[in-house]
């Protein structure tokens, strides 16, 4: 089937399963009989791991069916961690989790899982004025205020979870992925001209890694178009396949900065960058220990996960060159090219 029939396909099999067995989709309204049900389904959006559905029941808030696009088990992320992710969220903040469906052999015909819809749209990055981005730094902030004393998956046993995160470590462990599985793209001139300055980078900031002591629930890819913002300019988070126990400076490194690329990366000069991390700093509390977060530390931690973001991004961009959405849109040709530049200008600056 070509991509228009799967994705009908995928509608009409949500709706029929809405009408016929609602509570396999969360919808648990009983005064509603299957006959006198009214549903609609339309495409959210699409990423690489899922397709998102919204879901409207007659009687029922909105829900959104994240369908996966690949085998459980090839997914990047499991599902049960995005899940237990969903339940530990502030109020307002991202989706409510609803329902898991792992099993394959569902009337979906792929497992899925539902949550509560998020209201708000993905602005484009002129629309990101001071206001919008002190609005995030906040809600950030409240996300960020339960404090966990190790790091690590969500679903792991706290005495399985690592006391110290070393972004060398992982540096190393992400290069060692992509050296296996794409060793043409590590060995492209740009890559191999920038990974020795990259890494250099990252290494510098280990000594403010190795003083991080307090961690947080993070959502792991807070890029722009997993923002959405309501009329009333409150951000809320969407898409949390990455979320994970960790800095909750990496949180603040992936909207933009000095390495921007457009629509993923707003470009945010000093000044700006500046206010977005005093902004997020005022609003976390202090919780009463002998160490509170250093500014400095944060700020730097913050720097080398946007480098080490950018450039591991660019790399997945290099994948998708070529690909027919780019031969279309040209956007991730463009993408590696922005990437390229801004590595290059914020290493030469460092």
């Amino acid at each position: 089937m070509s991509p228009e029939q799967i994705t009908h396909h995928t509608a009409t099999r949500i709706q029929r399963l809405a009408e016929a067995e609602p509570r396999r989709l969360g919808l648990t309204d009983e005064t509603l009989s299957p006959s006198a049900r009214s549903v609609g389904v339309r495409l959210l959006g699409q990423g690489e791991s899922y397709t998102a559905w919204r879901l409207d029941a007659d009687g029922t808030a909105p829900l959104v069916v994240r369908v996966a696009r690949r085998a459980v088990e090839e997914l990047p992320r499991p599902m049960t961690e995005e899940f237990a992710a969903l339940g530990m969220l502030p109020a307002g903040v991202g989706p409510a989790p609803v329902l898991l469906e792992q099993a394959p052999d569902n009337p979906l015909g792929s497992p899925y899982m539902v949550c509560g819809y998020v209201p708000g749209t993905v602005r484009q990055p002129a629309e990101w004025t001071d206001a919008m981005l002190g609005a995030h730094a906040r809600q950030m902030a409240r996300l960020h205020t339960p404090v966990f004393e190790r790091c690590g998956d969500v679903t792991a046993p706290v005495g399985e979870r690592a006391a110290k995160l070393s972004l060398t470590a992982l540096f190393e462990m992400s290069l060692d992925w992509w050296s296996e599985t794409s060793p043409h793209v590590v060995g492209d001139p740009e890559v191999s001209r920038l990974l020795p300055r990259v890494a250099g980078f990252v290494a510098a900031a280990e000594p403010a890694f190795a003083r991080l002591h307090r961690f947080a629930a993070i959502h792991g890819d807070l890029v722009v178009p997993n923002i959405v913002v309501d009329e009333a300019g409150t951000p809320r988070y969407v898409d949390w396949e990455w979320a994970e126990i960790g800095d909750p400076a990496r949180d603040l490194a992936y909207i933009g900065g000095h390495v921007p690329a457009p629509p993923w990366y707003l470009p945010l000069d000093c000044i700006r960058l500046r206010r977005l991390l005093e902004t997020y700093l005022r609003q976390i509390p202090d919780h009463g220990d002998e160490t509170p977060e250093d500014p400095g530390d944060f700020e730097t931690r913050r720097d080398a996960w946007e480098v080490y973001e950018r450039f591991f991004s660019s790399l997945h961009f290099r994948t998708r060159r070529g690909t027919p959405e780019d031969q279309r849109t040209g956007l991730y040709t463009h993408a590696v090219a922005e990437l390229t530049a801004g590595l290059d200008r914020r290493l030469d600056g460092a």
